[in-house]
């Protein structure tokens, strides 16, 4: 096994707790109110709830690529501070990432193994690389 394997193999023996966490998170602040009620009062509620969240994670992403393409930031990872706009946006990312994974019920870490041990092994998404 590869050592790239092996530390994403890592990453994704954290990434249950993560995504409790981040679930469990979401609710303490209220990030989803009425969501609850949403997704039992029609037959396609958690669908909608579902698209809502992803949604929200597309609009950080969104936010994260301003931030880049603002001409006020320092793009040199050196610069990089844990309390900078670009690190928090991507902080956004990861925990809509980790509590949207959790409410779909997704095994995030099993997926992450199962993509990467598919790329390491020649596998190319379109057969192209960006």
């Amino acid at each position: 096994m590869s050592d790239t394997l092996r530390h994403i193999e890592a990453l994704a023996a954290l990434l249950p707790d993560a995504q409790r966490g981040a679930h469990a998170y979401a609710r303490k602040i209220d990030l989803f109110s009425g969501s609850d009620q949403v997704e039992t009062a029609h037959p396609s509620g958690r669908a909608y709830v579902a698209a809502t969240r992803m949604a929200l994670l597309q609009s950080e992403v969104s936010e994260a690529l301003q931030e880049i393409r603002s001409r006020d930031l320092d793009l040199d990872p050196a610069a990089r501070r844990p309390d900078d706009a670009l690190s928090l946006e991507l902080a956004d990312i990861l925990i809509r990432t980790l509590e949207l994974s959790e409410y779909l019920g997704v095994d995030l870490g099993a997926a992450l193994v199962a993509k990467t041990a598919d790329t390491l092994g020649g596998y190319r998404h379109g057969g192209v690389r960006f």
